[in-house]
């Protein structure tokens, strides 16, 4: 399962990306943090979504919101590891969710990246 861990370290965080073509673009898109990355190919899509999800992540941190942000989107908060909602949860409560996946070109990854911890 996706999840985000803390440590001393940084973060460590796994999640659920979708990635399909809409006209001429790329997106590569997570509902679990209603967050998204394109680009002209699917690979800098994916590469754009790294980016905007480190960004996400150092914002919320930053100004002390994550936990707030993860409950609204439904992950299930522990002491250092937050749990990603399950793929029924996520089509019961995301509309854009479920017209990507029924689409008849899509791809499900999982993304897992580590930031460094912010002071």
């Amino acid at each position: 399962m996706n999840s985000i861990i803390f440590s001393k370290q940084g973060i460590d965080i796994s999640v659920s990306v979708y990635t399909f073509k809409e006209g001429n673009v790329f997106i590569a898109y997570c509902p679990s943090l209603d967050l998204s990355g394109y680009d002209t190919t699917e690979e800098k899509a994916k590469e754009d979504f790294q980016y905007m999800l480190k960004e996400y992540l150092h914002h919320q941190l930053q100004n002390n919101t994550l936990q707030q942000d993860l409950k609204r989107h439904g992950w299930s908060i522990g002491i250092r590891k937050y749990k990603e909602p399950e793929l029924k949860d996520m089509l019961d409560r995301n509309r854009q969710l479920r017209n990507v996946v029924s689409l008849p070109a899509y791809s499900k990854i999982n993304v897992n990246t580590v930031c460094p911890a912010i002071a």
